[in-house]
């Protein structure tokens, strides 16, 4: 069995190094451009020393751009002085006002949507304070996230210290459509008797829009040099309900018990709590079985700052 997941290592650690390779070689054209945009459209732009201004691009010069603001009337920049200059999307502009862009429309409670991860951008997440997370995308559709538990802390350095690593791509096909795929790998610092590790193979659709999306999932374990004969489904969802509030579900499906067993369900359900940089998730993880114990379910929380 450790030949398999030794195999299994020398896979995964190739991926990952094409990964990095291929987006070391994308030329980021974008960082040589000046800021442009389209007229008529509403904009955040963002200066040199940190301040945002927003509003409607009206026609500008080469060496300026000229903004109507609902507060301020018409702005004129000076080109040189705009760190960036970033479209407000339509879903954003309500009557009530502008939206900030959704921090976190890549990931439900535990597992992703296929909405990619924008290159250069990244997050620490924490979960349920003893497990710690990054992410990191190193092109338009490429991310890696990695994590590590530190309950293991309690057990007098004696504890295994699970780590995973989760490389990710994923891509807009399509006005509203996007589709991914990821491989899960686990396994601990500190060898666990009879545990070389855990592996799965995933992909997912998403229909919707940052703020409010649907995805579905499968996904094949692989474990002691085989895969699973099926796989596990999941169905998730998140809805933006206000500028600072989403409602976010993310629900399994598993097979238990081989070729002639049964499907085991467990669904989660709660709310998010949005920042322009930040986001909080309370929510609660249920089944039949889990609500015997508690009606409501098992806590979920977590805390996740975008870098």
């Amino acid at each position: 069995m450790k030949n398999y997941f030794f195999s299994l290592k020398i896979i995964f650690r190739s991926l990952v190094v094409s990964l990095i390779v291929t987006s070391l070689n994308c030329a980021d054209v974008s960082a040589q451009q000046k800021p442009a945009g389209e007229i008529s459209k509403t904009y955040r732009i963002t200066l040199n020393d940190g301040s945002v201004i927003t509003g409607k691009l009206l026609p500008s010069s080469e060496g300026e751009v000229i903004l109507e603001s609902p507060a301020m009337g018409e702005i004129r920049l000076e080109r040189s002085g705009i760190k960036s200059m970033v479209q407000i999307s339509a879903i954003d502009e309500k009557k009530s006002g502008i939206w900030f862009p959704n921090p976190n429309p890549s990931k439900y409670f535990m597992g992703p949507s296929a909405i990619p991860q924008e290159k250069g951008t990244g997050y620490y997440q924490n979960t349920w304070i003893f497990i710690n997370s990054a992410s990191v995308a190193i092109t338009n559709n490429i991310s890696i996230t990695g994590g590590i538990e530190i309950i293991s802390l309690l057990a007098k350095g004696e504890g295994p210290y699970v780590f995973f690593l989760n490389p990710k791509v994923s891509f807009k096909i399509a006005e509203n459509f996007y589709a991914g795929g990821n491989i899960l790998y686990l396994n601990s610092i500190r060898t666990i008797d009879e545990f070389d590790g855990l592996a799965s193979l995933n992909g997912f659709f998403t229909y919707g829009n940052h703020n409010n999306n649907l995805t579905a999932g499968v996904g094949w374990g692989f474990a002691e040099g085989q895969f699973t004969s099926r796989p596990l489904i999941t169905v998730s969802g998140m809805a933006r309900v206000s500028r600072r509030i989403a409602f976010v579900t993310e629900n399994w499906i598993a097979p238990v018990g081989g070729e002639k067993g049964h499907l085991y369900g467990v669904f989660s359900y709660g709310i998010r709590f949005l920042g322009e940089k930040n986001s909080v998730d309370l929510g609660f993880l249920n089944n039949k079985d889990l609500a015997r114990t508690s009606i409501i379910g098992i806590p979920i929380l977590d805390f996740v700052i975008n870098f």
